[in-house]
């Protein structure tokens, strides 16, 4: 039998820190609609959002470029609760598989990340971890941090080295009441043009199956 339906995603604002550059406090949105994009674009990376791989950015128009069965169907969440870093030997012992979409829950989740100030000791993928998922050639990959520029360069590195192998990124996850197994994953970016990503709504739900497409 399904489970319910739990969404996973951090409200978009809500972290305190979260402000992108250029981007100013208090005001309310610009009032053009030009303005408006630009200010989405650089708020890109609030809450939950989609990384594009570069060959496969979000340029709405060509649309069959945005392959939505990469952020949607079945998901294995992995629960890696007792690392200080996603090392490849800990992803190894699930035999990662071609085409699966994986969820990381670290302690990230334990700690509500996004209600706090950001701290530099958030639980990352290793460069060698984010190899061994490149040669496992995942689809997605969803974690429960962010890795914005200015914050932690070696965690954007990992990521970029991601999206250039073509690997779409689901980032700023709350997987804290999301158990072990089997879920159907419903994750969808915002309609906008941008070369990065888009702010998305991530839901999920438990599977009795084991098997994953």
């Amino acid at each position: 039998m399904e489970g319910a339906w739990l969404d996973i995603s951090v409200p978009f604002g809500e972290e305190p820190l979260a402000q992108a550059e250029g981007t100013q406090s208090g005001g309310g949105l610009p009032e053009t609609a030009a303005e408006q994009a630009g200010w989405l674009k650089r708020t890109a990376w609030m809450g939950t959002y989609v990384t594009a791989p570069p060959s496969l950015e979000l340029d709405l128009e060509d649309t069959e470029r945005l392959p939505l069965s990469a952020t949607v169907g079945k998901a294995r969440v992995l629960h890696l609760d007792d690392v200080d870093c996603i090392r490849a030997d800990s992803l190894a012992e699930y035999e990662p598989k071609p085409g699966e979409r994986l969820l990381l829950r670290t302690r990230n989740s334990l700690r509500e990340w996004w209600k706090r100030p950001h701290a530099e000791d958030f639980v990352m993928l290793s460069e060698a971890a984010a190899r061994l998922l490149v040669e496992r050639q995942v689809a997605c990959v969803g974690v429960d941090y962010v890795s914005r520029v200015g914050f932690h360069a070696e965690a954007m590195g990992v990521h970029q080295k991601l999206r250039e192998t073509g690997v779409w990124l689901i980032e700023g996850l709350d997987l804290s009441d999301v158990k072990v197994g089997v879920h159907e994953l419903v994750c969808l970016p915002l309609k906008v043009k941008a070369e990065w990503g888009s702010p998305a709504r991530a839901l999920v739900r438990a599977l009795r199956s084991p098997a994953v497409e």
